[in-house]
């Protein structure tokens, strides 16, 4: 399950990207000039605006799987259990619906 057209960016030394899809296990940036390479790891900061007083926010690394015409393909490393349910339970509800979420929308439960 991808999430599509969020408002999703990750930041790479402090340059904020948009972010085109991503899911629990990757994401898919557009391409950039001196972008990475596939194979190449980097370290990011994910920002998605949940409502103006909630933002789901995680910091990470990532290895590219592909820069080509389709845009940059990164998968998730080594990703905390606690991390990765959290991050789980933000796909589950913005990959189903596609409304604007109320404050507390979202339970990590």
């Amino acid at each position: 399950q991808r999430v599509v057209g969020s408002d999703a960016q990750i930041f790479v030394d402090d340059t904020p990207h948009p972010v085109i899809d991503w899911s629990e296990t990757g994401l898919r940036l557009e391409r950039f000039p001196g972008g990475p390479k596939a194979n190449d790891r980097f370290a990011f900061r994910f920002v998605l605006p949940l409502t103006s007083e909630d933002v789901f926010e995680f910091d990470a690394w990532a290895e590219v799987i592909h820069n080509d015409e389709s845009g940059i393909g990164i998968r998730y490393l080594s990703l905390e259990e606690n991390l990765a349910a959290r991050l789980r339970a933000v796909v589950r509800v913005m990959g189903t619906t596609d409304v604007t979420l109320p404050k507390g929308a979202i339970s990590y439960d």
